[in-house]
């Protein structure tokens, strides 16, 4: 089995479910399809793709926790930051539409940037993205980066237009999908509705 199918296996969703971030990696998840689709459910590998603890990044110091793709794009993964065989941290990176995210906070991207000093901004290098993407990352480490993430507007009215043009690009790394990952997602979705 190679690297990228280990990434779609029922022990790798196992491994990511005794991380302790594990709540908070559901919660992203959730929030990110619930803004991004009407039914999350119809479009899972048609439209977006769920990976559990993939090879992407992986270092001696840090390995992906799991990899969110609508379409070809990795729009959503956190990272975590090992020192001795401990975490010491975790960095989320989320994409979204940079015109629909300036419109609705009335902001350019270097203005959120100096107004949300814990986060960074910077233009999705992906060509599916038709130059309107805007990466947020940020440090758990990074005292009240939470807050300052969790204040944006991050709602099917900027994370939507972008996954609609995503989602139009054809399908993502199926091969990597996790379904046991994506289905425990579905789960607590319609267990929050």
């Amino acid at each position: 089995m190679s690297a990228v199918e280990r990434a779609a296996t029922e022990e790798s969703f196992a491994l990511l479910r005794r991380e302790p971030f594990f709540d908070v990696v559901v919660d992203l998840v959730a929030g990110y399809l619930s803004s991004a689709f009407v039914d999350p459910a119809a479009g899972e590998v048609d439209r977006w793709t769920l990976a559990c603890l993939p090879e992407t990044g992986r270092t001696p110091d840090s390995e992906r926790l799991f990899t969110l793709a609508v379409g070809p794009v990795e729009v959503l993964y956190v990272d975590r930051f090992v020192e001795g065989g401990e975490t010491v941290d975790y960095r989320t990176v989320l994409t979204t539409s940079e015109s629909a995210l300036t419109h609705r906070t009335g902001r350019s991207r270097d203005e959120l940037a100096l107004s949300h000093p814990l986060l960074r901004f910077h233009a999705a290098e992906d060509a599916s993205a038709d130059g309107d993407g805007v990466v947020i990352d940020w440090f758990l480490s990074d005292e009240g980066a939470d807050d300052q993430f969790f204040a944006l507007p991050l709602d099917e009215t900027t994370i939507g237009p972008l996954a609609a043009r995503l989602a139009s690009r054809g399908r993502g790394p199926y091969v990597q999908h996790n379904r046991w990952f994506a289905q425990y997602v579905l789960d607590a979705m319609n267990d929050e509705a």
